[in-house]
């Protein structure tokens, strides 16, 4: 055997959520195929690995091929996010200084060097405003959907933009595994906030900027007018406006120069300093100080976010690993004994009523004839949870540990079996331990009539087979009523008879 490249100890030295991150991509490629990776030395790291269960799973899954090749896939993705987020920091900077420029490149006033201080910074400041205001308000009566459109919309875009650039398969379930943990916990809030408060602190600065260098080399008059609004108000507004830069020293225009700028008099040096330091101290203590400090808390409430977000154990998918990564189940012994025959006189077990549907159904395909390529590997119907595909004994017991683990139960567990196979002593074991290990109606359902018809098979001597084994386990349902329609592409035969409207009795 060749020594493993990763070792134990080196899995905890890397981050916690990355190894999170690679568990999951693990989890959704053993999912796509049906059957967990049956790597021996994987195994052994994840039950020699100290802890409960999820450190378990996150060692097993680090000492995995796949695992080291995503875990060298997400290395890519950080620098491509890390590149994308810079370049998206200069394009909003870049916006700012264009703001910036048009507000006071093309003063609208009748002489070219005057500028309405109200205008500017209405352009500057009003709709970023606006939208904080409007953040707030969404994060205090709607906490779950906070986070801000454009935050949501660049990580949207980013994860897209990095699925097209990056094709090979590593890279694909790395980018499916960050979206995953990132709608855990508060973490796509927290995200996407940090993202949105960067950007217009970009916006800001590169306004600020822009600002400063104008104000430098070009000699501006500022004014200002209304029509509705009366003196009084506006005194008032630029005086509330001015108290932050004035309480750090910034000069802000008193109320004698306030009001002869609205009268058109020329303020003087120092009045066109009074009114650069309340334009530029407005732009710095209203737009870039507020997106810079809630980007910094954000920042850190999804750091903190991303600490406290753990795999989810009761996805079929981590359920099926517990019984060969937990200690006490090192020793099975028979996995699937022979049914016992009923004695005697004995009465066949009550079949169960299928009226529930307020859970999905469980899937579960079983000893396939083309397993990797099936429909219910690619079933994204909300009212289907696809547990995985049995072929061998391990793969059994996964499944059931799996089922188990659902909580709640399902409505109902269908077990996909093929028509070109004979039904025999292991399946109906399976299939009567499975009915006991759950209080959900397990139902039968036939596939693969196509290759049964192209082996010669007599279709309906296969069916009365399958119908008795059906009845020995004592399944609450076969489907389909006719053997001729056992073939099938998609899981609408099961949606149907899931409909709680329609007569379920055999």
């Amino acid at each position: 055997m060749d020594k493993p490249a990763r070792t134990q100890p080196d899995v905890p030295s890397k981050p916690l959520f990355r190894q999170r991150l690679v568990a999951e991509a693990v989890r959704i490629h053993e999912d796509r195929e049906g059957r967990v990776i049956d790597d021996a030395m994987a195994w052994k790291v994840g039950r020699e690995t100290s802890g409960d269960l999820e450190a378990r799973v996150l060692a097993r899954a680090a000492a995995t091929r796949l695992g080291a090749r995503v875990e060298d896939a997400l290395q890519g993705v950080s620098r491509l996010g890390t590149w994308m987020g810079i370049l998206a920091l200069l394009l909003a900077g870049l916006l700012g200084v264009g703001a910036a420029g048009a507000s006071l490149g093309a003063p609208l006033m009748d002489d070219a060097s005057r500028i309405n201080i109200f205008w500017a910074l209405g352009s500057l400041l009003g709709v970023q405003t606006l939208l904080l205001l409007l953040w707030l308000l969404v994060m205090l009566l709607l906490p779950r959907a906070g986070g801000g459109l454009l935050g949501h919309g660049v990580l949207g875009a980013g994860g897209g933009l990095a699925r097209w650039l990056s094709r090979a398969q590593a890279h694909e379930l790395a980018v499916r595994a960050l979206l995953n943990l990132l709608g855990r916990g508060g973490l796509a809030r927290w995200s996407a906030g940090t993202v949105t408060h960067l950007l217009w602190a970009a916006f800001g600065a590169g306004a600020l900027l822009m600002c400063i260098w104008s104000l430098s080399v070009r000699q501006y008059d500022f004014a200002w007018g209304t029509t509705l609004l009366s003196e009084a108000h506006f005194i008032t507004l630029i005086h509330t406006l001015g108290a932050l830069p004035a309480w750090v020293g910034i000069p802000v225009p008193d109320e004698e120069l306030i009001r002869a700028s609205r009268l058109g008099v020329s303020e003087g040096a120092d009045g066109r300093i009074a009114w650069s330091g309340f334009l530029l101290g407005s732009l710095l203590f209203y737009g870039l100080l507020p997106r810079v400090l809630l980007g910094l808390l954000c920042l850190g409430l999804a750091r903190r976010s991303a600490a406290r977000t753990h795999v989810d154990l009761s996805a079929p998918g981590y359920a099926r690993l517990a019984p060969r990564l937990q200690p006490d189940h090192h020793r099975l012994g028979v996995i699937d004994p022979p049914p016992a025959p009923p004695p005697p006189g004995h009465a066949p077990q009550e079949r169960r009523d299928t009226r529930d549907t307020s859970t999905p159904m469980a899937l579960v395909g079983f000893e396939l004839e083309h397993a990797r390529d099936h429909w219910i590997q690619n079933t994204r119907h909300p009212r289907c949870i696809p547990l995985g595909q049995v072929d061998d004994r391990h793969t059994r017991r996964d499944i059931l540990a799996a089922l188990a683990a659902q909580d709640p139960a399902p409505s109902v567990v269908v077990v996909v079996c093929s028509l070109a196979r004979t039904p025999d002593r292991s399946t109906e074991g399976f299939l009567a331990d499975l009915r006991s290990r759950t209080t959900a109606p397990v139902w039968l359902l036939l596939d693969e009539a196509r290759i049964a018809r192209e082996r010669e098979v007599d279709l309906a001597a296969r069916y009365r087979a399958w119908q008795a084994l059906s009845e020995r386990a004592s399944l609450d349902r076969l489907l389909p009523d006719d053997p001729g329609q056992a073939d099938h592409r998609d899981a609408r035969i099961l949606l149907d008879a899931f409909d709680p409207t329609k007569d379920h009795a055999s």
